[in-house]
């Protein structure tokens, strides 16, 4: 699909009757809904995704080539992938992760879609990792954030985070590297949710969930900086209408934010220089066209920001690239 730019008057229209995705900034923390992804099935989603590129109080939507279809994972292990980000250490690396059901494991794939390394961060079996964000902290350091936040029934007390170091490759394919993974505990401020979105910010070193419900809407909860070995409370700090948010990222310069769901655009909002994540948050969102997938769950920005990547689970997924023009 591509873009389709309208003036503000349509844009006006669009918002009332076309466009179903608004966004607010809260201050104060909503009570948790009852309502739980198990009492509705996945991955059936009415309307669900942006249908026009809006203009107006907004910073230029970029424009996006239509994706394309540029691998296939054919690793038999890598079957529920629910999490990507590329790596700007390890040049030409996507680093994909199963969801529940896996063990504590990430994935080392190549443009190619073959399997270059299995990396093991903890020798616990993690309850639901739902998705993977990347900070490149220095040129010769990245850290890999695992979030294990997913909860369908809405009851767990308490989530993880892993921090793992990203593991300089070397050439030997399909080698299995061992790590310990740095952990930190979160709890929400207004009671369990499940999710499936886990952001870094670049600009705050903060870390972020994106809660997933059934007709909306995702609350974005502040975790902040990673700090081993602590239990920390949420606090929410934004609302935007998505149903079913299934993944998401920002970009490695912080100008782009974007939140997935198994619609066939993403929401992708474009922020201004030194503007908080919240205040971009509180503008419509530009939409970002994505491959038909069965079940989209993994959305990952290129480095340099120069487009994005998407997977959906499944045996022998597709890896699906498009390119900011």
């Amino acid at each position: 699909m591509q873009f389709r730019v309208i003036s503000v008057v349509a844009s006006v229209i669009a918002t009332a009757s076309i466009f179903a995705c608004t966004t607010k900034v809260v201050t104060k923390a909503s009570e948790p809904s009852p309502e739980s992804d198990a009492a509705a099935p996945e991955p059936e989603v009415e309307d669900a995704g942006v249908d026009e590129v809006l203009e107006g109080d907004a910073p230029q939507c970029p424009g996006v080539g239509t994706p394309k279809t540029t691998a296939t994972i054919t690793a038999a292990d890598i079957a529920e992938t629910s999490g990507i980000v590329s790596s700007t250490f390890n040049k030409g690396i996507f680093w994909v992760h199963n969801d529940s059901g896996d063990l504590a494991r990430a994935f080392a794939i190549n443009a190619a879609g073959e399997l270059v390394a299995t990396l093991a961060f903890d020798d616990a079996k993690p309850t639901d990792i739902e998705d993977i964000a990347i900070e490149d902290e220095s040129p010769e350091k990245s850290n890999l954030y695992f979030g294990d936040i997913g909860d369908n029934g809405e009851e767990r007390a308490e989530l993880t985070i892993h921090r793992v170091t990203e593991p300089k490759l070397g050439p030997k394919a399909g080698a299995t590297i061992t790590a310990t993974s740095e952990k930190m505990r979160v709890v929400y401020s207004d009671g369990p949710h499940n999710a499936e979105t886990l952001l870094f910010d670049p600009t705050t070193k903060e870390l972020l969930i994106a809660t997933k419900k059934a007709r909306g809407p995702s609350d974005i909860h502040r975790i902040g900086p990673f700090s081993p070995g602590t239990k920390v409370k949420t606090k929410k700090v934004a609302s935007v209408d998505i149903d079913r948010a299934t993944g998401g990222d920002i970009a490695r310069d912080g100008r782009y934010i974007a939140i997935r769901n198994y619609g066939k655009n993403a929401y992708l909002w474009v922020r201004e220089p030194g503007e908080s994540l919240a205040v971009a948050l509180g503008r419509k969102p530009c939409a970002a066209p994505m491959a038909s997938e069965d079940q989209g769950e993994a959305f990952g920005f290129l480095p340099g920001a120069t487009g994005y990547v998407t997977l959906s689970e499944g045996a022998s997924p597709q890896l699906h690239v498009a390119s900011f023009k």
